[in-house]
């Protein structure tokens, strides 16, 4: 339950209340000591003495080892630990050493982590340091990372099919990997944001809107693992396959100049929200989805159900997870769209 303060008038024209005794003392305020006063999006006063502002808490945690046979539980703890935005993790053994597959398993893992560094290294223990400057990364140039990322893997898997060049696919899976870092990035930002409302100012968003900038960039990522897995089926086809798939690179270009159009308007209703931008992009998701399907039938139809159908049976298996993300995407800026409208919502025009 808040104290109830009665505001009272100062002077002519200054208001003031007094601030609470316990917390003056906790704080460490005397007369003539400066605070800082910020306003919240909701409306109400965020007060903080000087030093709580400009001094944050390091978040330090301590993982246990023993001898061996943690690999897999201690990858998915560093993850984690990351994401929820941990500054300093110290990585012990409880034996004199720290065996070498935990530390080939910590140098493998951070290599994913932007700002991860081991900064101390001792027999049995590692200390990682994660150091991230919020300010340097905006929510919106994290998400046009991704989302360029993500058309050139898209444009990496078509020009593998029309050059006949398979090993272009390759660098569809680099652009994978640092795609789940910078997701990795995006979400130990948004999550610092539950604690530290400074945060918010600098990812440039609405604190309202946190959730939903966490959908988006899981709809990214999820968008590259399905085009990744896209690469790996066609990287381990047959020249009699890809010949055959070449031969209608034309509609699969119509799918794929598609996906490219979403992408691009799911970042430009991010950058100027307009309701009727948001509602051509889930138009455009209902468009693949058409494409995906007339592809489909166009090469049953030419190929029968021979090794090529197959083929493109699984790569459409997987364009479909991107046409269900690209649905989940469009809703998602739709419902940024709305929220950004202001109190008025203009549905008068006929289309966009």
């Amino acid at each position: 339950m808040p104290e109830i303060r009665k505001v009272q008038k100062f002077g002519k024209s200054t208001l003031m209340i007094s601030l609470p005794a316990d917390w003056v003392k906790s704080s460490g305020l005397k007369s003539g000591d400066v605070v800082g006063v910020e306003v919240l999006d909701d409306g109400s006063l965020r007060i903080a003495s000087l030093d709580a502002m400009t001094k944050k808490k390091e978040k330090t945690v301590e993982i246990l080892l023993r001898d061996e046979g943690n690999e897999d539980l201690l990858i998915r703890s560093l993850y984690g630990l990351y994401l929820l935005g941990y500054d300093k993790i110290v990585v012990r053994s409880s034996e004199a050493f720290l065996a070498s597959s935990y530390l080939k398993c910590i140098r493998n893992v951070i290599r994913n982590f932007i700002g991860a560094e081991i900064v101390e290294h001792t027999p049995e223990s590692v200390t990682i340091h994660i150091l991230v400057d919020p300010s340097r990364y905006s929510a919106l140039v994290i998400i046009e990372r991704m989302a360029n990322i993500i058309k050139l893997m898209i444009q990496h898997i078509v020009t593998s099919i029309i050059t006949k060049q398979l090993n272009i696919l390759e660098e569809v899976m680099e652009l994978e990997a640092e795609l789940d870092r910078l997701y990795g990035l995006a979400v130990r930002q948004l999550v610092l944001t539950q604690n530290d409302k400074n945060i918010v100012k600098h990812l440039g968003i609405k604190a309202s809107l946190v959730t939903e900038y966490r959908s988006i960039v899981k709809s990214l990522e999820d968008i590259g693992d399905s085009l990744a897995q896209t690469a790996l089926i066609l990287s381990n086809i047959s020249s009699e396959v890809l010949s055959n798939l070449n031969i209608h690179k034309d509609i699969l270009k119509e799918c794929i100049d598609t996906l490219s159009l979403i992408i691009d308007r799911v970042i430009r209703v991010l950058e100027e929200p307009e309701v009727y931008l948001a509602n051509s992009v889930l138009n455009l998701t209902n468009e693949f989805d058409k494409h995906l399907s007339k592809y489909k039938l166009i090469i049953l139809k030419s190929s029968g159900l021979d090794e090529t159908y197959v083929t493109v049976r699984d790569v459409i298996d997987k364009l479909n997870i991107v046409s269900k993300k690209l649905e989940d995407l469009a809703e998602t800026v739709f419902d940024i769209s709305i929220e950004k409208s202001g109190l008025e919502i203009d549905l008068r025009r006929t289309q966009y």
